[in-house]
């Protein structure tokens, strides 16, 4: 068993935007054939953002030896997901969710589970899952449990699957490791970046260190914490433990390990090639 090597095209969002298909080419050169689109406009576009029909991504996919593995769409609605579910299926996707959501007080976290519970039954009456992809801010503690850990007790495991961003997690406190250890049989990939040598010394790593009890109710709050660019480097450039992650995953039975570069100092493109050639370095990854 090994990690597929993926790539969150939100990596390259500024070269998606530029032209669509020549970056995924770019991309699919660059050594990555699993792909993961991002979708915040889901209400104008059921598919990956930037107006392709199904059959003109797959065009677009031909010859280059990928495919789309999974989205983060929003949003996903009762009006929206039927047409998510439609241009998916025809890209060959079977996995979507939401990036992110936030969260004040317990009977709205459970109310979330409810709705992912939901989608996750409607994907799943198309042979999809529903995706559940974390941010800092889930590992917050509510009474004596964090939020992640009511989402993962109250979510159905037939319906909703898990995306652990070991980064974010870490920002959050908690150890990615056993983490991933706790999702053992729900987990269908992991976020990869890396947290950079130097902002170390700059300030606390863990988001939450003076406010382990206190949510992040809106996303103005999530932003003015942890967005700090220089926080950000491609992998086996920072300090966190990859080999080991990347272990743990495997033994959880995660299919991929998905980059995810929400920040570089480098052009896009040169930076998701260095963490590629970065991958390279590790055991228990595959690139094709």
């Amino acid at each position: 068993m090994a990690l597929k090597v993926g790539i969150q095209l939100f990596s390259v969002r500024d070269e998606m935007a530029k032209d669509p298909i020549e970056c995924i080419k770019k991309v699919a050169e660059i050594g990555y054939k699993y792909l993961e689109v991002a979708n915040p406009r889901a209400d104008e576009d059921p598919g990956c953002g930037f107006g392709m029909t199904p059959d003109e991504l797959l065009k677009a996919l031909d010859g280059t030896g990928a495919k789309i593995i999974s989205g983060h769409i929003r949003p996903i609605t009762e009006e929206t997901l039927p047409g998510i579910i439609e241009w998916h299926k025809a890209v060959g996707n079977t996995v979507v969710g939401q990036s992110m959501a936030m969260y004040d007080s317990l009977e709205n976290v459970l109310e979330m589970c409810k709705y992912y519970n939901a989608m996750g039954k409607k994907l799943a009456e198309n042979g999809m899952k529903f995706l559940f992809h974390n941010h800092y801010h889930e590992f917050v503690k509510i009474g004596d449990k964090t939020i992640y850990d009511i989402i993962i007790e109250n979510t159905d495991p037939e319906y909703v699957t898990f995306e652990l961003d070991t980064f974010w997690a870490m920002r959050g406190g908690e150890d990615p490791i056993a983490l991933i250890k706790k999702l053992n049989g729900r987990l269908f990939a992991i976020h990869q970046k890396d947290f950079s040598k130097t902002a170390v010394f700059d300030h606390n790593i863990n988001l939450l260190a003076n406010s382990k009890d206190k949510p992040v109710t809106t996303r103005e709050d999530f932003m003015a914490a942890g967005q700090k660019p220089t926080d950000f480097c491609e992998v086996g450039t920072g300090i966190m433990p990859i080999q080991e992650i990347l272990d743990a995953a495997n033994e959880a039975g995660a299919e991929y390990v998905i980059l995810e570069q929400d920040h570089t100092q480098l052009g896009q493109l040169e930076s998701i090639k260095l963490s590629m050639e970065a991958f390279h370095n590790y055991s228990g990854v595959v690139f094709e």
